[in-house]
């Protein structure tokens, strides 16, 4: 089997496409005003979790991009930096026009230290903060799906410190290969603690301080990161398990999240078999994704061509939600489709404008020159 004909294109993108849609129908007053199926259109999107799917194939392709430049961390680096940045400039520069347009960066904004912090942390590795000057832009957050690019970044740091430890090049012939699994459990629990908070009765919104910054760091989601990794690095005993099985995958999948889900519930006495769900069920979901991959391989490069769109696609929904909501419109179902088609738009610009033009930059390493070939066709995010 060829690992490069994979389907982590497509697979993106319908992630992608999830979060979308859970924040164009979620985040805004489209349900007030909207169907009743539209309610559980929503119920059933929230099952299959955009972000958890990235997060599990940036485990996977990220540890073999490691293991292909560990030699040469400049190269690493180097083409995680072009992933991210390049697209993200980018849409910082659109997201600022859109606030001078709309009549944020007034004279107080721009003299206010949060707008400056708000910068540097939307260029650098602070994606997740937001100042107090543009609360009353949009739902209160210029771009809140970008908290994942500071979880992306960590990610990126983390995994050679984890190859130093746990899978040496020289020493031990087994290294420390426990910090893998110990690391698991520990992301493990601190998620379900997170998710307690974050989620339970009061929301977000009053959780507290220090669940709010546990979520936008790794320690929370590094677990669904490292089911990534793990596949990876046992991908020879998995395939035969996971190939061409995605639709069985998928009913085995649904089954126990919408039991966890509905059947349980977050309060009463049944609160912990809920929450232990998660396991199980992540776990499924991880299984599900590499056997999407491949199965029906090719069919992402014969649907989208070798275009990779999903994180245009993802970095500028949100903020295109709020210039929909600023404008007034984003008050009825048939929005939620502009906001698809502005989206897709969006993904398509940034791939052929910026991102495949910084991508093809990846062997121009500035410090020292990568022998190792690039993956052509999926470029990992």
């Amino acid at each position: 089997m060829n690992p490069r004909l994979n389907n982590f294109d497509l697979i993106r993108l319908i992630a992608a496409l999830q979060v979308v849609f859970v924040h164009a129908v979620g985040h805004t007053e489209v349900l007030d005003n909207g169907p009743g199926w539209l309610l559980r259109m929503l119920d059933m999107a929230v099952l299959y979790p955009g972000v958890a799917v990235f997060f599990v194939i940036s485990g996977f392709l990220i540890s073999k991009s490691w293991e292909r430049s560990r030699d040469r961390p400049a190269a690493y680096f180097w083409r995680r930096g072009l992933r991210i940045y390049p697209g993200l400039v980018a849409c910082v520069v659109v997201s600022l026009l859109a606030l001078g347009f709309l009549g944020f960066l007034d004279q107080e904004a721009l003299g206010s230290g949060g707008f400056w912090a708000w910068l540097v942390g939307q260029l650098s590795f602070g994606q997740f903060y937001n100042p107090e000057c543009f609360r009353e832009f949009g739902v209160g957050v210029v771009n809140g799906a970008l908290w994942t690019i500071s979880v992306e970044l960590q990610f990126y740091v983390l995994l050679p410190v984890l190859y130093r430890l746990a899978y040496p090049v020289k020493g031990p012939a087994l290294g420390r290969r426990w910090i893998l699994p110990a690391t698991f459990i520990a992301s493990f629990v601190v998620f379900l603690w997170v998710d307690a908070r974050t989620n339970g009765p009061g929301g977000f919104g009053n959780a507290g301080i220090v669940p709010k910054v546990l979520f936008v760091s790794f320690a929370p989601h590094w677990w669904m990161f490292a089911l990534g990794i793990a596949l990876h690095r046992h991908f020879d005993r998995v395939r035969k398990l996971i190939e061409g099985r995605a639709l069985v995958f998928l009913i085995a999948y649904t089954a126990i999240a919408f039991s966890r889900v509905h059947l349980l519930g977050r309060e009463g006495e049944a609160a912990w078999l809920f929450y232990l769900g998660y396991l199980p069920e992540r776990i499924l979901l991880a299984a599900l994704t590499l056997s999407a991959a491949f199965t029906a391989r090719g069919l992402s490069s014969r649907v989208l061509g070798g275009t990779d769109i999903s994180y245009g696609v993802y970095i500028y929904h949100f903020l295109l939600i709020n210039i929909l909501i600023e404008l007034g419109v984003m008050t009825t179902a048939g929005w939620v489709g502009v906001v698809f088609a502005l989206s897709l738009t969006a993904g398509m610009l940034s791939w052929f404008l910026i991102e495949k033009r910084a991508l093809a930059l990846k062997s121009r390493i500035p410090v020292a020159r990568s022998t190792s070939a690039p993956q052509v066709g999926q470029p990992e995010w």
